[in-house]
């Protein structure tokens, strides 16, 4: 096929009349354009094109290389390098750019689920920013591994083995990322070896199973007992204000260090309460009175029960203490 761009055009023009040496000088020309306009990708296809017309032409070759890292390095975010400074501080310049450059930008509302436990999960993900939840699902019930904030990874206990996820992973809150899949990382492997060591290494250090087995660690420490009455719950948001409108449950369970209560609702609404952060106010029966207790508290699991019924567990951010019995 015909090149339709006139730069091409003279680049052919010139190999066809044996004029090996203009049309080097203007495939390098062009590089510079295409790098300096951050056009990368065919900034190295026209060096490709620059080594089949003169394989021998080595300082324009090595010139060529040098233009397209300069300006990818000049394009580099320096917020998502300082994120994650653990992983970059360690690369070559080059390491660098190609991780960076490698890399797709995605950004997801929250709600949005990125991978489910169990199924195959081959992307690894950079959270730039937002929150997102990090659970694991057992008998319906969905229990929050952490809340994973700016500077976090995701999805490396699968990614590089590419096998199926033993965690699930959904936004809080709107998010934006960086995503690395592996068809990616295994064309590294021949041209980037020390690349992708560094990038496993970085994973292991933060491995998922770490996470779940301080969380499979946990015990309740107050004993919980069986109540019933209303819950008025609140969305807190990231500045501690309200978000949406108040909704009602119906209180389960009460201990010192937490409750649980019933709700109806969607799927979606319920698994997205997973993570948050809620306002909540409920009565406590005494020998004396009555007692109205309101606590903030974090949503660490969702128990899925029945077609629209939901058990919503929190975890106060302080103990009842005297406010209510134990």
């Amino acid at each position: 096929m015909e090149n339709s761009d006139p730069m091409e055009k003279e680049v052919d023009r010139l190999v066809a009349a044996n004029d090996t040496a203009g049309a080097v000088k203007r495939l390098l020309e062009m590089i510079e354009q295409q790098a300096q306009a951050h056009n990368f990708a065919q900034a190295e296809a026209l060096r490709e094109r620059l080594m089949a017309v003169d394989d021998m032409a080595l300082s324009e070759i090595i010139k060529a290389a040098e233009v397209i890292e300069a300006a990818k390095s000049s394009a580099l975010d320096p917020d998502h390098l300082r994120r994650f400074a653990g992983l970059y501080d360690n690369l070559t310049q080059e390491e660098t750019n190609t991780l960076f450059f490698g890399m797709q930008a995605l950004r997801v509302e929250a709600g949005e689920v990125l991978y489910h436990q169990g199924q195959p999960n081959d992307r690894l993900f950079f959270l730039d920013q937002g929150q997102l939840n990090l659970f694991f699902t057992r008998q319906g019930r969905d229990s929050l591994i952490s809340v994973l904030e700016a500077g976090a990874i995701a999805g490396q206990d699968s990614f590089l083995i590419s096998s199926f996820a033993t965690t699930s992973l959904a936004a809080q809150s709107p998010a934006d990322l960086h995503v690395l899949d592996l068809t990616t990382v295994t064309k590294w492997k021949a041209d980037q070896p020390g690349l992708v060591d560094k990038l496993e290494q970085f994973c292991q250090h933060h491995s998922v199973g770490d996470l779940v087995a301080a969380k499979g660690m946990e015990r309740r420490t107050s004993r919980r007992i069986k109540m019933e009455g209303q819950v008025v719950a609140q969305i807190m948001g990231d500045d501690d204000a309200p978000a949406g409108k108040p909704f009602r449950g119906d209180l389960a369970d009460l201990s010192n260090t937490g409750l649980s209560f019933y709700i109806r609702a969607t799927d979606r609404a319920a698994r997205m309460l997973l993570g948050r952060k809620l306002k909540v106010r409920f009565a406590v029966k005494t020998p004396k009175q009555d007692q109205t207790v309101e606590r903030k508290a974090l949503t660490v699991a969702v128990n899925a029960l029945y077609i629209g019924d939901y058990s919503v567990h929190l975890r106060f951010d302080k103990p009842l203490k005297s406010d209510a019995a134990s």
